[in-house]
């Protein structure tokens, strides 16, 4: 029997650091589905395509905060009966999650490929000459919704385990096969943005696939007989009361971003290469934010296991050591991708234009990027401690100010496209502020949760 990884004992940086670093090569290579997607479809396709593959990211990103949400809360829940060592609960909170991420995965997948169409040309005003390559790429990749849904869960569980380096495995697995499909089908087989598509559902397939075999076979406490995996209300409700509040938010705020890609389709109207200027731009973005969100996910796992044991002075000293480590990982980060600007947005094969509006999405978001790492560090301890509620009025109260900077400013003002780009740094300051606030007054030690009875 392999038994699961304590975070409770031994140097709380190298806990800390040990699980973020294989957490990071895993998001690199899970961001590679998009990014590769995007190079090899503005690169043989065009920037049209580009565009429209890119118009698409408010939309997943609706579905892919769904995921997260509820398997986040699955993942505090189960990091803290084990931390406390009451495995009984675990278990049943393990096999009530994954019966009810399975079940959303389907319903989703079903949904979005019934809302594509309206989404897209409706609410975010995705018009010709985008629309038709949109609507196939999400069409197709609202299939494969369930497949996200289910490796989210098992990976959630095995990050609450203090298990990182597995999703590191599959990954590795799944990218190469993302990246040869993507060769295949849009290159050799010319199935334009329906085959990156088609190479993401398999390779979301691969990934499911990958992390179910290896949780049931390394984990003999992740085994269950079938009168075992059952669905249970009691370990449902627990699991709602952290995840749903988040959840929500992630959904709201996702939403919100299809309002602020609304703006931006609107001037890619007037500005050409705006549109796919912005996507280059936002693909860099999500590899720039890896090391920010794997120390997030690593304080989070590290305080759900010490906050269930009752290790609170563990979980300060773990809270001081993110801070440096993630300043650290991000400022190296940014100056890379501020000094390498052109020749990384260039890699996407976007026109003059296009470059041009890259770069100065890339100008704006690199010097912030340390604000960002700031909050989510601590963030992640709160997290991690079930502090769901305060979670969620801060991320929502801090959207809310970036939709209000952003609609009067780009349309009451010559700032324009760039009001949107530039109520990112203004949301993270104020998320800075409130996020140590709540730290600081301590009120978020009182929301542990392995004592409550099931």
């Amino acid at each position: 029997m392999v038994k699961a990884r304590t975070m409770t004992e031994g140097k709380e940086w190298k806990s800390i650091l040990m699980f973020a670093l294989p957490l990071m090569a895993g998001n690199a290579l899970q961001q590679l589905y998009n990014t590769v997607d995007g190079i090899i479809v503005g690169n043989f396709v065009g920037d049209t395509a580009l565009a429209a593959v890119g118009a698409c990211s408010p939309l997943t990103m609706v579905f892919i905060a769904l995921a997260l949400g509820m398997s986040n809360g699955s993942a505090v829940v189960t990091g803290q009966y084990y931390g406390a060592k009451k495995l009984d609960e675990m278990r049943r909170t393990v096999s009530t999650s994954v019966i009810l991420l399975l079940v959303l995965g389907a319903v989703f997948s079903v949904l979005g490929v019934i809302v594509a169409r309206p989404m897209l040309s409706g609410l975010m005003k995705v018009s010709d000459p985008y629309i038709e390559y949109a609507v196939d790429y999400f069409s197709i990749y609202a299939i494969g919704l369930i497949f996200q849904f289910a490796y989210n869960i098992f990976a959630a569980v095995l990050r609450a385990l203090g298990d990182s380096k597995a999703t590191l495995y599959f990954l590795i697995i799944s990218s190469i096969t993302n990246t040869v499909l993507d060769l295949l089908f849009v290159v050799g087989f010319h199935w334009e943005v329906a085959g990156a598509a088609i190479a993401t559902v398999i390779s979301q397939a691969l990934s499911a696939v990958c992390a179910a075999v290896y949780m049931t076979r390394k984990y003999e406490i992740l085994r269950f007989k079938r009168s075992e995996f059952r669905f249970h209300k009691a370990s449902a409700l627990l699991t709602m009361r952290i995840a749903v509040p988040n959840t929500l938010t992630q959904a709201v705020v996702s939403c919100g971003n299809l309002a602020l890609q609304r703006i931006i389709n609107d001037f890619g109207a007037v500005y050409v290469g705006l549109m796919s200027g912005t996507t280059a731009g936002m693909r860099l973005e999500s590899f720039i934010l890896i090391p920010i969100f794997s120390f997030n996910a690593a304080l989070a796992a590290f305080s759900s296991q010490n906050v269930g044991a009752g290790k609170m002075d563990r979980v300060k000293r773990g809270r001081n050591a993110g801070l440096v480590m993630g300043l650290i990982c991000v400022a190296t980060v940014a100056v890379i991708t501020f000094v390498l600007r052109a020749p990384l947005v260039s890699l996407f094969g976007v026109g003059e234009e296009g470059l041009t509006y890259g770069m100065k999405y890339l100008l704006i978001l690199c010097p912030s990027l340390p604000l960002f790492s700031l909050h989510m560090t601590t963030s992640g301890i709160m997290q991690g401690a079930g502090d769901a509620k305060f979670g969620a009025f801060m991320t929502l109260s801090s959207f809310v100010l970036r939709l209000i900077i952003a609609y009067v400013f780009a349309y009451t003002t010559s700032l324009e496209y760039l009001a949107v780009w530039i109520s990112i740094p203004v949301g993270w300051l104020y998320n800075l502020a409130v996020c140590w606030g709540r730290y600081y007054s301590g009120a978020w030690k009182k929301k542990g949760i392995a004592h409550v009875k099931t």
